[in-house]
């Protein structure tokens, strides 16, 4: 299959020069979590910025400083297991596809390859997630408070993470989007002390510092249970990477924690995770 089959094509981009705050209103219009990013004058791609590290930086207002330069690239005809082997490689959830030119003319996501692959191949049915979704897992305790649970899920490079009670059991799940949904950019007073010359101490009083202004993204001090999703969608060991696929794209979610017995947490899958059955093809 080539990867325009299934690639979104002619993509929202954002041209640079741009700033934070207008990124921030086409993440709101469009409500997607990343955009090609290209230059101005030759139309041709710069990288991509994603959701996360606009609301990551917020005293970073020169997008051209916050977009990631080394992005996955693909043409047209290319081959889809060209793609998802970039995709895995760079640990990225997308790739974008360009023309002999270098313009953008499609990008194709994690969630593209679910939806309208995978979801869609019944021949799936016969192969298990057993061998693909991740055993080792973060956790994070329902009465974690928000800072700290984002903390956890950028410390595991994840996008999503389980909710644990006092006796270890699931009882949540907490995706990146609802902690930074309820966060806010606020302006706060820093200092640093002054390192002064041997020459101009004698001008400087004892410990001098210097005040400045920041921008900083601020959670409200409550637990991840307050906003976790108690509604669990599970899948289990033997379940088909298709059957995961459907649940995937009927409920809109990039993962599901995968359980054992009485509801035992043995695992989470992940989008991520079942691509890879492509390249075992």
């Amino acid at each position: 299959m080539r990867v325009k089959t299934i690639m979104t094509k002619d993509p929202v981009v954002i041209e640079l020069p741009a700033t934070r705050s207008y990124a921030l209103e086409l993440f709101k219009k469009h409500k997607v979590r990343a955009f090609p990013v290209v230059n101005k004058k030759t139309g041709q791609l710069a990288g991509i910025i994603s959701i996360k590290r606009v609301l990551l930086h917020p005293d970073e207002d020169q997008l051209a400083m916050l977009i990631r330069r080394e992005v996955p690239v693909v043409k047209p005809d290319d081959d889809l297991k060209k793609a998802v082997r970039k995709m895995l490689d760079m640990d990225y959830r997308r790739v974008v596809v360009v023309d002999d030119d270098g313009k953008v003319v499609g990008i194709l996501t994690v969630g593209d390859i679910v939806r309208r692959y995978l979801a869609k191949n019944e021949k799936l049915k016969d192969v298990t997630i057993e061998r693909y979704y991740q055993k080792n897992v973060g956790v994070v305790w329902r009465g974690t408070p928000l800072k700290a649970a984002l903390k956890a899920l950028l410390l595991c490079n994840a996008m999503a993470i389980p909710v644990i009670d006092d006796d270890g059991n699931l009882v949540g799940m907490v995706d990146e989007t609802d902690i930074l949904k309820d966060s806010e950019v606020v302006r706060v007073m820093k200092q640093t002390s002054l390192a002064a010359l041997s020459e101009e101490e004698w001008m400087l009083e004892s410990n001098p510092t210097l005040l400045f202004e920041k921008a900083e993204l601020q959670l409200p001090m409550k637990p991840v249970e307050d906003i976790m999703n108690r509604e669990l969608i599970v899948a289990t060991p033997h379940m088909s990477v298709y059957d995961v696929a459907q649940k995937m794209v009927q409920y809109h979610i990039e993962q599901l924690p995968v359980i054992r017995g009485e509801g035992e947490l043995v695992g989470i899958v992940r989008d991520m995770d079942i691509i890879k059955v492509i390249l075992n093809k």
